[in-house]
């Protein structure tokens, strides 16, 4: 992997890693309130209504899970050991992205903005490691 390349993933691991971390300091980031705005946001719709709802019934386990899952992929994506781990990574933080816009988008519309750089970073990124496993 270029050196070039190998910035893009690392600056995007240490970025999901600080993502991660903020969810546990509701003062930076509040998931409850995020979750709060959601639910309220998507009342009345078919399957993300209930879902919204259910999610911000559980504040803690979402942002638990949420921030862990964060910053142990950009913490893979930053120490770059081994490609497989790092292709899950980056496949496990394109579900996640898809997974917050569906939730999100509804009451942060700005949510398309920021998530589609970042997927698109995943996707390049995805396509070079893959493009390598191949050859």
């Amino acid at each position: 992997m270029s050196g070039r390349n190998l910035l893009l993933q690392r600056t995007l691991g240490v970025l999901y890693a600080l993502a991660g971390i903020a969810k546990f300091f509701p003062r930076v980031e509040s998931v409850e309130d995020r979750l709060d705005d959601a639910a309220e946001a998507n009342g009345g719709l078919a399957v993300i209504g209930p879902l919204s709802d259910r999610l911000a019934a559980h504040p803690t386990a979402v942002a638990t899970l949420v921030g862990v899952a964060m910053f142990t992929g950009g913490a893979v994506l930053v120490a770059n050991r081994n490609r497989r781990l790092v292709i899950a990574a980056l496949w496990g933080q394109l579900a996640m992205l898809a997974c917050f816009v569906a939730v999100l988008v509804t009451s942060v519309p700005a949510i398309l903005l920021f998530d589609a750089a970042f997927a698109a970073a995943g996707l390049r990124l995805l396509r070079l490691h893959t493009r390598r496993t191949h050859e």
